[in-house]
């Protein structure tokens, strides 16, 4: 499952983004990035990023868990690996190693930022982004679960998943570095997920596994 993953569009498309977005990350402050991103709003982008982000709910990724297990064990496995993977990455560099690191609007005081109505603004642990990180691990776990290679379906996963790390940044929550890592972390943590099931479960149980679930274990005959 590793190698069908990482030969995917999405896989393919998320590798392009972090070399895209290097240099600019490596050139300007990220002060800027932020700023120059909240400059450039509209009310219907208001509107969108202020729902869209809540894509990267831990919660999305909870109740994912749950319908994969009325549908395949071997699915829900995966997804649970890479809760567990994203979850210790995120809290490694959140809470301990990057701790109380300022947010945009704490880091830049006295700019007149954009700011959107009933959006709360924190101050405190920005790095690096948990919402990008679990909405990149939606969208993987999304391609995964679907099985394909297909340049649409990728193409639209990718996309939703790059939204929902740019809403972050749009509405103040995070710099771009934040949300450039937070989606590093989230395909990463898919990632180590199918290497873990391929390495220690095997291909003839997991296939076993694939045709299990609870709907069919409660119903059996």
């Amino acid at each position: 499952m590793t190698k069908q993953f990482l030969r995917s569009p999405f896989a393919i498309l998320t590798i392009v983004m972090i070399i895209i977005l290097a240099f600019p990350l490596l050139v300007f402050p990220k002060g800027e990035l932020v700023l120059l991103i909240n400059t450039y709003h509209s009310a219907s982008a208001d509107l969108f990023f202020k729902y869209f982000t809540h894509v990267g709910d831990g919660s999305v990724l909870a109740v994912l868990l749950v319908l994969l297990l009325f549908y395949s064990f071997k699915l829900a496995i995966v997804s649970a690996f890479s809760i567990v993977f994203q979850s210790i990455l995120v809290s490694i560099f959140k809470r301990w190693i990057f701790a109380g690191m300022p947010r945009p609007t704490a880091f830049s005081e006295g700019v007149n930022w954009h700011f959107i109505d009933g959006v709360e603004v924190h101050t405190l642990n920005t790095f690096p982004s948990g919402h990008t990180a679990t909405a990149f691990a939606l969208f993987a776990l999304g391609v995964v679960i679907f099985n394909s290679r297909g340049y649409i379906l990728s193409l639209l996963f990718f996309t939703l998943a790059f939204l929902a790390g740019y809403s972050r940044v749009y509405l103040l929550h995070h710099f771009v570095v934040d949300a450039y890592f937070g989606a590093i972390f989230g395909v990463l943590s898919v990632v180590f997920a199918l290497l873990v099931v391929d390495k220690f479960f095997g291909a003839e149980k997991m296939d076993r596994l694939h045709q299990k679930s609870l709907i069919n274990t409660l119903f059996k005959k």
